[in-house]
């Protein structure tokens, strides 16, 4: 006997909605799979300060320095005599005219040793005649067999001992006599006063310091640089620099000379530049940073050193375009570390924008939005 079992057709129904069910659920959880896998479409946020512009710039590379300015002239006056000093009539910083008079000594002492020393000519003198008396008689006892050899000889030195001290003498009398009649402290070249050693009354000593005369007309920089770069210094080569006393501006000048040795102890390589200064407006002393400029490009395609990545072997910059980020490898042409920026060669207009900074996610075909803000900064 077989069973047959049948359904309602309300049972029928409502297993016929269960079916499509479970099979609509299934395919469902496929679909979500598939969406799953395929990758959702990133979008990184920047601020405006992360948006540089390419541009076009001059750049300068080169070996950095520091160094001082001083006169390219300094002189030093000295005292040539013995004497007290009547009058100074300079002061530090007064500008002077080559041979005008910086002092002058009191007359009295000069002039007793003037008198001093013509009275030693007027003594030596009759030494000498007295010497040469000695002589001629020596000379006449000789030839008449009455002296012996020796005895003519001792008055001949004696006559020749007698003319040098005349001599002596006579040119200490020039001397004080060139002394009494300049009784001033004439400048040796035209500049301006720079040190003061002495004031009224002093009494001074043959080759005691009196002034410091210099020519600030043409200064001198004297820096340093690592020895490494001797082979691209010589003279010729240009130079750039700052003085703390002017920030924001730039001096240029080239190498006029090269230490022949390098510093002891730090091995620094010296080098000078001579530097006009006709209106004066520079002075001695000062603290100067700059560089040598071994490479430079007038115009080239510049932005900062930050929008450059290292991926890999590559140096890459990503440029927004479209509010895409686009990558694109790069070659560094003249690096300017001292102003952030560098050369950008292949790739990269003026005008193109640029990210820079940390900026996580950050990769080609990326969706890029600025947030409101200034317009791109260039660079």
């Amino acid at each position: 006997m077989k069973l047959k079992t049948t359904l309602s057709r309300p049972f029928a129904w409502l297993a016929g909605t269960l079916l499509i069910a479970l099979f609509a659920g299934i395919g469902g959880c496929g679909q979500r799979g598939a969406e799953s896998a395929t990758p959702i479409a990133q979008t990184v946020l920047v601020s405006p300060g992360d948006v540089v512009l390419a541009h076009t710039a001059a750049l300068e590379a080169g070996t950095a320095f520091t160094g001082e300015l001083q006169p390219a002239q300094i002189t030093n006056v000295k005292c040539r005599f013995d004497g007290d000093i009547d009058r100074v009539l300079v002061r530090e910083g007064q500008s002077v005219r080559r041979g005008q008079a910086l002092a002058t000594f009191r007359p009295r002492d000069v002039e007793d040793r003037l008198r001093a020393a013509e009275a030693q000519v007027l003594a030596a003198t009759a030494a000498l005649r007295a010497a040469e008396n000695g002589e001629a008689r020596a000379r006449r006892l000789f030839a008449a067999g009455a002296a012996a050899p020796s005895d003519l000889e001792a008055a001949e030195a004696q006559r020749s001992a007698a003319q040098a001290g005349l001599d002596q003498a006579e040119a200490m009398r020039n001397t004080a006599r060139e002394d009494a009649e300049s009784l001033d402290v004439p400048s040796p070249i035209k500049g301006r006063v720079s040190q003061v050693a002495i004031h009224a009354g002093d009494r001074t000593l043959i080759g005691d310091p009196l002034f410091q005369i210099v020519d600030t007309d043409t200064l001198e920089l004297s820096a340093t640089l690592p020895s490494e770069a001797l082979a691209r210094v010589r003279p010729g080569t240009p130079i750039r620099f700052h003085i703390d006393a002017f920030p924001g501006e730039v001096f240029r000048g080239e190498v006029s000379r090269l230490n022949p040795t390098t510093e002891p102890g730090t091995r620094q390589l010296r080098i000078y530049t001579r530097l006009a200064n006709p209106d004066g407006r520079l002075v001695g002393g000062l603290f100067a940073s700059g560089r040598v400029v071994n490479e430079s490009r007038p115009a080239a395609t510049a932005a900062p050193i930050a929008a450059v990545r290292k991926e890999g072997s590559e140096q890459v910059v990503y440029r927004l375009r479209g509010g895409v980020a686009e990558r694109v490898a790069v070659a560094l042409g003249i690096v300017d570390e001292e102003a952030g920026i560098c050369e950008l060669l292949g790739g990269v207009a003026p005008g193109d924008s640029l990210l820079t900074g940390i900026l996580p996610g950050l990769r080609g075909g990326v969706r890029v939005t600025v947030l409101a803000g200034a317009a791109p900064a260039q660079g």
